[in-house]
């Protein structure tokens, strides 16, 4: 039997109508990043200590969450590790 958030779902991504609190994969490129992020350096310590999670358990400690538009609210850290690996892909979560 087909559940219908499968139907759903896609039908409200396409529309661009993104749920809270589910967890959605798209493009890093996809992804618009303020200015406000990349004139703020993120320390070695942090960043190194994020990278060692990344790589202990596959996923980013931080979440990378988008607003509806793309632009990035958090999760900088990620996008940088993401970058870094060259991941094309990356898990993130949406704000109203």
């Amino acid at each position: 039997m087909i559940h219908m958030k499968w139907i759903i779902r896609p039908i409200k991504k396409i529309l661009g109508i993104y749920e809270i609190e589910y967890e959605y994969w798209v493009n890093i490129k996809d992804i618009k990043i303020p200015v406000r992020h990349t004139e703020t350096k993120i320390g070695k310590v942090k960043l190194t200590h994020k990278m060692k999670y990344w790589i202990r358990t596959g996923r980013f400690e931080s979440p990378i969450i988008l607003h509806k538009d793309f632009t990035l609210a958090d999760g900088y850290s990620s996008i940088k590790i993401a970058h870094f690996k060259k991941i094309d892909k990356v898990p993130v979560y949406f704000v109203d």
